[in-house]
């Protein structure tokens, strides 16, 4: 089985022009499982737009921003979907816009390496470097990249499921904590690596009243990434001797 995970959090507007990029891609060989906040506007939204979700319930959420909810939320609906019995998960957030070929990328993925999983750690979907016209060009990177990645059964239970709220491990490479921060410690601690598209398949646009974020970071930040907005490939390509740049603020 392969599935789609997403968090859901507070902002209604957001949301919907995630779930109207999503429904645009190819869903069939997928079960879609958001962990949600208790928020209304975004609960009925989820219950009404018309595409096959199972809403988890946030325990205890009070429907707002929160740090630590954003975090809970991503775990409970990826450890559901491999508890469930996935395979192979894509892993995107609810303010998140999705390439053409987004689902095409995660196919030749998990095609290409469902013998060999832990070939990579994380099956990327977004590239800090994005850069030039090489759309079916894919690179490696010795870091996490988590603006929309893939997984299959075998990285989860090797690596996020053991790390994901281990801030000890996070604090030991960064004066921070959080869930991408630990993930990343831990491609250091172990040297794991990402493979990743030299052209990003998706695009981040929660500018406004993010958990992690302000206003203006996210315009120094975000505004400039180059994505696949036209082009739809099926067929992709590692490129030897590439390898990607890393940037997490």
């Amino acid at each position: 089985m392969k599935t789609i995970t997403f968090p859901v959090g507070y902002r209604p507007v957001y949301l919907k022009y995630f779930l109207d990029s999503l429904s645009k891609q190819s869903l069939s060989d997928y079960t879609i499982i958001c962990s949600a906040e208790n928020h209304a506007g975004c609960i009925n939204l989820l219950e009404t737009y018309g595409l096959p979700i199972t809403i988890l319930r946030k325990p205890n959420s009070s429907g707002a921003r929160s740090h630590s909810g954003a975090r809970d939320n991503m775990y409970n609906a990826l450890n559901h979907a491999f508890k469930i019995g996935s395979d192979f998960n894509v892993h995107l957030e609810d303010d998140f816009l999705l390439s053409p070929d987004a689902l095409d990328l995660a196919n030749w993925y998990y095609e290409t390496y469902k013998n060999n999983p832990m070939e990579y750690m994380s099956y990327g979907l977004f590239n800090w470097s994005s850069a030039g016209d090489d759309y079916a060009g894919l690179t490696t990177a010795p870091a996490f990249h988590g603006l929309g990645w893939c997984a299959f059964k075998e990285n989860w239970e090797a690596c996020y499921s053991k790390c994901w709220y281990d801030d000890d491990l996070a604090r030991k490479y960064a004066n921070a904590y959080g869930w991408d921060w630990a993930v990343e410690a831990y491609f250091k601690e172990y040297k794991c690596k990402t493979i990743l598209p030299l052209i990003s398949r998706t695009y981040h646009i929660g500018r406004l009243e993010g958990t992690c974020c302000t206003v203006e970071f996210f315009d120094k930040t975000y505004v400039g990434l180059r994505w696949n907005q036209t082009d739809r490939i099926k067929e992709f390509i590692v490129r030897e001797g590439v390898e990607s740049k890393h940037h997490h603020d």
